[in-house]
């Protein structure tokens, strides 16, 4: 007989507690607590769901157990495939989440247009309406046959059958939220961890690769039980500002590849394009010779991105000076002005500070630090960076300029985009400088002025 467990699961968070509790412990969301009753059943099922669809795993006939041999499904779309490390694995469920309107749907679209196969099964959209912005995203290319393959419903019944009837080599699932079985509540807990344990094992049997798009909280977590994220084999996020044409894609969970790796694109009027060289979007429209401007080079996961930062240092008209950063951290902002009143013969006491990443991205990279130093300088004397010059370093509270890991892969990517010259902190023995490129290696802030601007 099975034993029933009965938790209670935050909708907000998926976090669980034995008991009900007013306030979610986790997030802190009010009478967000429902009940969830978990079956333990002995491993002896006969793979049968409850609309009577046999799932019943298949074993793999090939008796190749290696991952390197598989043909996975290249999307084509280069920083996809980058994410993923080489393309959907066949058989695979991958979650994929991000803030309503980032662009979720559309990138999912394209994807199964690149592929031209399989299924796209919607739950919040007509036909005619997913049919009408694929033909957008074609652009002109032609749509023949995609209507055929586009599917409005909210049944999962449905999506089972069609699957096990044609066996696609990819489907997606526009939203696990939105689909559910005959008679079960949308949006509940329960009911999304049952639609995820069935997809998962719709994929395994039929060798079909799933693609479920997943809504997020307000606390830019996916929605439903945590325990959805450990079921599914890829966890995909696409993040970005919603006033900037930026996204990121990235992969916090990758049992097929690297989960350092970033995918960058780029939102129009036809999609989402990717950027296989990011430095064209960030640095496309920069102004030389601009006080407060600065080049640097961050690292993101394995990607290394070569943008600018500027900082606007104007006289304050209240009693504290304003402080506003946007794209980097506030706190850390407050911390290396703090450094420059320490450590220059400048400071930011009776002068609002500005601090903006241009091109919408948001940077945690300690290589940043010397950079904004550089830039604060440059507005408080009111005098231009060269614009072949590229700045980057960690900066300690003492003053010293730390060095930054991959320094070798940054100064390559530096190099390779026709920039001259790098401040820098001191250079570890073995990393080969390349040609063409000067680098100036400081240890302290103190030492910044006279490189950047000259001894007077």
């Amino acid at each position: 007989m099975a034993k029933v467990k009965t938790q209670y699961v935050c909708n907000e968070c998926g976090d669980t507690a034995p008991t009900w509790l007013g306030k979610c412990p986790n997030c802190g969301a009010f009478n967000t607590l429902k009940e969830f009753r978990e079956s333990k059943l002995k491993n002896e099922g006969s793979g049968k769901i409850e609309a009577g669809v046999d799932l019943t795993l298949v074993a793999n006939q090939s008796s190749d157990n290696s991952t390197g041999n598989i043909k996975r499904l290249e999307v084509g779309k280069t920083e996809v495939d980058r994410v993923l490390g080489g393309g959907f694995f066949p058989g695979s469920v991958t979650l994929f989440g991000g803030h309503p309107g980032i662009g979720k749907s559309t990138l999912s679209l394209q994807i199964f247009l690149e592929l031209n196969q399989g299924f796209y099964f919607s739950g919040e959209e007509s036909r005619d309406q997913v049919f009408n912005r694929a033909e957008r995203l074609l652009d002109g290319a032609s749509s023949h046959g995609v209507k055929e393959r586009i599917f409005s419903t909210n049944a999962l019944e449905d999506i089972i059958t069609t699957v096990q009837k044609h066996k696609p080599a990819f489907v997606v699932v526009d939203s696990i939220q939105m689909v559910g079985l005959q008679n079960s509540r949308f949006g509940s807990v329960s009911q999304i961890r049952e639609n995820a344990e069935i997809l998962l094992k719709l994929a395994k049997s039929t060798n079909t690769t799933i693609l479920i798009i997943g809504h997020v909280t307000k606390n830019d977590e996916l929605a439903g039980p945590k325990v959805l994220e450990h079921l599914v084999d890829v966890v995909l996020y696409l993040e970005g500002e919603r006033n900037s044409e930026l996204r990121l894609l990235r992969a916090p969970k990758n049992r097929f590849g690297s989960t350092l790796e970033v995918g960058v694109f780029e939102m129009r009027g036809a999609g989402l394009q990717a950027l296989s060289n990011p430095a064209e979007f960030f640095l496309a429209e920069r102004a030389l010779d601009t006080q407060g401007s600065v080049i640097t080079a961050l690292r993101d996961g394995v990607r290394n991105f070569v943008l600018e930062l500027q900082v606007l240092t104007v006289k304050t008209n209240f009693g504290q000076p304003r402080r506003t950063s946007h794209g980097f951290d506030l706190s850390k902002f407050h911390l290396l002005l703090a450094v420059v009143a320490k450590f220059t013969p400048f400071t930011c006491e009776q002068h609002d500070a500005y601090l903006n990443v241009i091109g919408g991205l948001r940077i945690t990279d300690p290589a940043a630090d010397l950079a904004i130093v550089a830039a604060v300088l440059s507005s408080r004397l009111e005098k231009e960076i060269p614009a072949d010059t590229v700045v980057l370093g960690e900066v300690g509270l003492s003053g010293e300029v730390r060095r930054v890991q991959q320094l070798d892969a940054r100064l390559i990517e530096i190099e390779k985009l026709g920039f001259k010259r790098v401040i820098t902190p001191n250079i570890p023995t073995g990393i080969e400088i390349p040609k063409g490129l000067k680098v100036e290696p400081i240890k302290t802030v103190a030492q910044l002025l006279p490189v950047l601007f000259g001894k007077n």
